[in-house]
């Protein structure tokens, strides 16, 4: 590890291309996650899939995280943790596809879940909010001891990538043995998102409260009492909805205050304790590039441009293969040619 946390991170620009037709930032964002690729992404991870087997870490303050891991052998020795974006799961495309290139080559997989996403709604009672960075930390401790990896590395995307980054700076704390961190297409500013959504195409505000109120729906349904649900729907904006939940169900003032809690601009990534790399698409229609310019980092983070990508995309051609994948595995496997 590095204390020095004076200097600038380090910058490059991604050196790839999609293919004619997959060029246009809407398209590469619909295609991480448009169902029409499950098929395909399901038979790629299929040996990650058929050895999934669950486990469950209990945290501090009631809380559980779940995770699924996939192991070549009877413990894993190279392992890769892959957490999902807000409202995704272990199963989501870009998951998947990364999952899969990572175990082809090597990597042990470990598929973890966020509180309330994905099978876990029933599992606590208070609800998922994204300044729950600690219970995280614990449950990677918590794995750590418990799988004894070899070497294990973090991955994650969109508000998963912003999990990594903040988990970056908390290596020391948790005693993580964590060797490196990426993440992908990470929420920077909360508030910007936010806006970026609202302001956006309306495909991308209607996904997502489709899917949170699906959430909600299942909180509901698991622990009856604890959420009025009729007044997150009559709420039609992210903006309503959020400013709602944030005064109903967090300790938190208010949105900004709750944003601002778990945004990464700022000072805050000069406290990563491990080698870590921020991978942004350019054309990003959910996450504005521009706030890479508001990050202070140190130097043992890399921030890579891509001039292409959307958001979580990064699909270099149609056979879906992600140039985000081949990144990361050769970041990751950095380690095995030194």
């Amino acid at each position: 590890m590095n204390d020095a946390t004076d200097d600038r991170h380090s910058e490059e620009t991604a050196e790839w291309k999609p293919q004619f037709g997959l060029r246009n930032r809407h398209v590469q964002s619909l295609f991480a996650s448009v169902k029409l690729r499950r098929p395909m992404m399901a038979k790629r991870a299929q040996e990650v899939l058929d050895r999934a087997q669950p486990y469950i870490f209990d945290c501090a303050e009631g809380g559980k995280i779940h995770g699924l891991l996939s192991c070549r052998e009877d413990k894993p020795r190279k392992l890769a943790v892959l957490i999902h974006g807000w409202e995704g799961c272990a199963d989501s495309l870009y998951i998947l596809s990364l999952a899969a290139h990572l175990y082809n080559a090597g990597y042990d997989i470990f598929r973890l879940h966020l509180r309330d996403h994905g099978p876990t709604h029933h599992l606590t009672e208070e609800l998922f909010h994204a300044n729950r960075l600690d219970e995280v930390c614990e449950a990677l401790n918590k794995m750590q001891t418990q799988l004894e990896p070899e070497q294990w590395y973090l991955a994650g995307f969109s508000l998963g990538g912003n999990f990594a980054l903040r988990v970056a700076t908390k290596v020391q704390e948790f005693e993580l043995k964590l060797s490196k961190v990426a993440a992908i297409s990470p929420v920077l500013e909360p508030m910007h998102t936010l806006w970026a959504l609202e302001h956006g195409l309306p495909i991308y505000r209607s996904y997502f409260r489709k899917k949170w109120l699906r959430s909600l729906r299942k909180k509901a349904d698991n622990h009856p009492g604890l959420i009025d649900y009729d007044a997150f729907y009559d709420r039609k904006s992210l903006t309503e909805m959020s400013d709602y939940f944030v005064g109903a169900h967090t300790p938190y003032a208010n949105s900004e205050v709750y944003f601002k809690g778990y945004a990464v601009t700022g000072e805050r990534l000069r406290q990563i304790q491990v080698e870590t790399r921020l991978v942004l698409a350019e054309d990003d229609p959910v996450i504005p590039a521009r706030d890479l310019d508001h990050l202070n980092g140190n130097p043992l983070l890399k921030i890579v441009r891509s001039p292409y990508g959307g958001h979580c995309g990064f699909i270099e051609n149609f056979k879906m293969e992600s140039w985000a994948d081949r990144y990361i595995a050769d970041f990751l496997g950095e380690d095995a040619q030194r």
